[in-house]
């Protein structure tokens, strides 16, 4: 897949987001206003869900590694940006709206509808923003069919977004400009990612959006929850709410399982043999070239189940006692790698590796 492609379909992938658009527009009997409402925020609830597990696991990573050995800076440097990442899109909306919206005054229920729409867009494209960066790291490292996945899953999961952007807004005349507008904000990041995905891959930088999307859309949960008190309709929320959370969650899990699939039908180049007992990988340090696919037996020759985990890969499996799993890893990307077993004091009794990947 050429640079240019890459670049068009990642366009198209944060674009889809107009596809949820004419549905909740087109709904203008009460009860379906609701139901869209509550769809919406269903949504952005799953999104805060995975979200903040992705970045509360990657700053906890970071710091399993500095315990395994490595610096205290990143572990810190990661923990500063999640604070800040939440605490800057949290209280800078509210700041926002206390600065910009004067209390009390604004009674009119489309331009509120308008206020909240825009907010929702601004919040999920932080969030598409740092789905961009994972297609263009993943391309630059020569995952090619799996970047491709991405962008596949990726634009299934934006049209649901597009229901959480329109949901608020009043039917009626629809007003092509405002939708035009809040779609770019919330589809655009995603391709403005991928293309900043594709030069540079950077950590702290995807960490910190992800926070920032992450407080966005906690307050702007908030604001939905209290909109859909106003509408009424209590039972046709809470069916709605429980759609969309499934209708997000059916999208992700589209992108996993496809993930999982593509990395297992890779052919590998090399097998190697381990044996995992208490407490301790063996052999615990591998070295490989760059662009190996290499096929790790794992046998728990122990008592008690153990994991096998490149966290930094995307890398995990559980063993259970006198079992055997085999974890296949590409090494697509120079560096070295830590090996840990996951389980409750574990790693702290040294269960632990590393892989090494030469350029």
């Amino acid at each position: 897949m050429s640079f240019g492609r890459l670049l068009l379909l990642g366009a198209i992938a944060g674009f889809t987001i107009f596809l949820g658009f004419p549905i909740a527009v087109l709904a203008a009997r009460p009860r379906m206003r609701a139901l869209f409402n509550s769809i919406s925020v269903g949504v952005l609830i799953f999104l805060l869900v995975e979200i903040a597990y992705k970045s509360l696991e990657m700053v906890e990573e970071s710091a399993k590694a500095a315990f395994a050995g490595g610096g205290l800076s990143m572990p810190v440097l990661l923990g500063a940006l999640l604070v800040a990442g939440l605490s800057l899109g949290l209280l800078g909306l509210t700041f926002f709206e206390e600065r910009f919206i004067v209390p009390g005054k604004e009674t009119d229920p489309a331009k509120r509808g308008k206020r909240l729409s825009m907010m929702i867009a601004f919040g999920i494209g932080l969030h598409n923003f740092s789905e961009g960066l994972v297609i263009g790291q993943e391309y630059t490292a020569g995952a090619v069919s799996l970047a491709f996945l991405l962008i596949a899953g990726f634009a299934m999961h934006n049209a649901t977004e597009g229901f959480g952007i329109v949901a608020p807004l009043r039917p009626g005349k629809a007003d092509w400009k405002f939708l035009a507008l809040v779609g770019f904000i919330g589809g655009a990041p995603t391709f403005f990612g991928t293309v900043a995905g594709s030069f540079f891959v950077s950590t702290p930088l995807e960490l910190f959006f992800l926070s920032l999307a992450a407080g966005s859309i906690l307050y702007i949960i908030g604001e939905l929850i209290h909109l859909g008190k106003l509408q009424g309709q209590h039972r046709t929320a809470m069916a709605g709410l429980l759609v969309g959370f499934f209708i997000a969650y059916g999208s992700d899990l589209f992108i996993e399982v496809g993930m999982s699939v593509q990395a297992s039908r890779r052919t590998a180049s090399m097998t190697i043999a381990v044996e995992a007992a208490e407490y301790r990988f063996s052999p615990s340090s591998f070295v490989v070239k760059q662009g190996e696919v290499v096929r790790f037996t794992v046998h728990n020759a122990g008592k008690a189940p153990h994991e096998f985990e490149f966290e930094a890969l995307g890398v995990e499996a559980l063993i259970q006692p006198g079992e055997s799993v085999d974890v296949v890893v590409s090494a697509d990307k120079p560096g070295r790698y830590t090996l840990i077993c996951d389980l409750p004091g574990h790693l702290a009794a040294g269960m632990q590796g590393t892989l090494t990947v030469e350029p």
